[in-house]
């Protein structure tokens, strides 16, 4: 399935064509709470609807990382509203929620599981995001929670139908959401770039996304500018289409158990590791790699990675704790250390066999016990 996407300050001109073109007389909105009014979403719907005259039925009665006990709520309220269409709008747990419910209308299958089967034709999805960051307006795949454990639920019919990222909406995002968002599509771009699974497209939206992020993410953390929201915004995109061919790796793979049992946020929980695994994978001097370039290859993709960066080869742990430090994002453990049994039993196995470079067991216990022992 091919996604139609529309980018930049005009990109929000493209909504009323694109509703017209699906002539829907009920809508179905999944939204952010209080950000839906303040990010100015609320009055281009109202707006745009108005000039439609069709019936908006909302949902957002959902908490942050969708739950599928949310999922099954949200279900119900879409087929008792009767609608053709579903628009997205707000950051990645909106989004990831739109598109399960736009899955799961036509799907039947076990959520958590892999077999589906398709019982009645898609509605369309429009998809606008409201943070810079998590790419999800761009992916075949959602997360879902179930007992605290996370799923990532994939399949092509998941990719929303059309994307229309508007920069505007973010404009009015914190600090520490703006660092969080947009360190997490940085840590998708280079995750993607070095990532086993690399294709020559991916590479070029991956070095396209990094680009436009590494000098401009701390430019909109700490003295935001126009120009550098809408450079993060556009790179959050491509972002999102770079692992919607890969995945992501490692620093993904760990991040989880970060959010769900000790509540940060999923692009502060990504940052935790990955100075180390930037370190872990750039250091390769061996045959440890699991994927298909040989080790002069992988490195000289790594020296480009690092080019990219402006990184010394030989400090890349340094260079990127300062990096992360810069946007406000603290990698300093605060209260107990971290349990590294249950950070072990959370790991999601199928991001980490994306990693280039195998990771022992050994080397879990020394991740741990360096961001245990951070004081940065």
């Amino acid at each position: 399935m091919r996604q139609q996407f529309f980018l930049g300050d005009s990109s929000i001109s493209e909504l009323l064509p694109v509703l017209r073109r699906y002539a829907p007389e009920r809508i179905f909105l999944v939204r952010g709470k209080k950000s839906y009014v303040t990010c100015g979403a609320a009055a281009v719907m109202n707006e745009v609807c108005g000039i439609l005259r069709c019936s908006v039925t909302e949902f957002y009665d959902f908490e942050e990382n969708p739950k599928i006990e949310d999922v099954r709520k949200g279900l119900s309220l879409l087929v008792s509203s009767n609608s053709s269409l579903i628009v997205g709008i707000g950051g990645g747990s909106v989004l990831d929620m739109s598109k399960l419910l736009r899955f799961f209308y036509s799907y039947s299958g076990e959520a958590t599981g892999c077999k589906f089967l398709k019982e009645k034709e898609l509605l369309p999805l429009i998809a606008l995001p409201t943070t810079a960051g998590t790419g999800s307006e761009a992916t075949h795949f959602s997360v879902l929670y179930k007992d605290k454990i996370k799923y990532s639920v994939e399949h092509t019919d998941i990719l929303p139908d059309v994307a229309i990222v508007y920069p505007p909406f973010t404009y009015n995002n914190p600090k520490y959401l703006t660092a969080c968002t947009g360190f997490d599509a940085l840590a998708q771009g280079i995750e993607s770039y070095w990532n086993v699974n690399a294709t020559e497209e991916s590479d070029e939206y991956a070095k396209r996304a990094i680009q436009l992020l590494w000098p401009n993410l701390p430019v909109a953390v700490n003295a935001p500018t126009k120009q550098a929201r809408d450079k993060v915004s556009e790179g959050s995109y491509w972002a999102g289409r770079a692992i919607n061919i890969t995945k992501t790796t490692a620093p993904h793979a760990f991040s989880y158990p970060f959010t769900t049992y000790y509540g940060y946020p999923h692009g502060h929980a990504v940052a935790l590791t990955f100075p180390f695994f930037m370190q872990y994978n750039c250091m390769v001097r061996n045959s440890k790699l699991q994927c298909s370039l040989n080790v002069d290859a992988y490195n000289e993709k790594i020296k480009i990675l690092c080019d990219l960066l402006s990184f010394s080869f030989m400090t890349t742990y340094g260079d990127m704790v300062k990096y992360i430090m810069k946007l406000g994002l603290s990698l300093k453990k605060v209260g107990e250390p971290f349990n590294l049994e249950l950070i072990l039993s959370s790991i999601n196995m199928d991001r980490l066999s994306n990693n280039p470079r195998i990771f022992s067991p050994e080397d879990v216990v020394s991740l741990i016990h360096s961001i245990n022992s951070n004081e940065s």
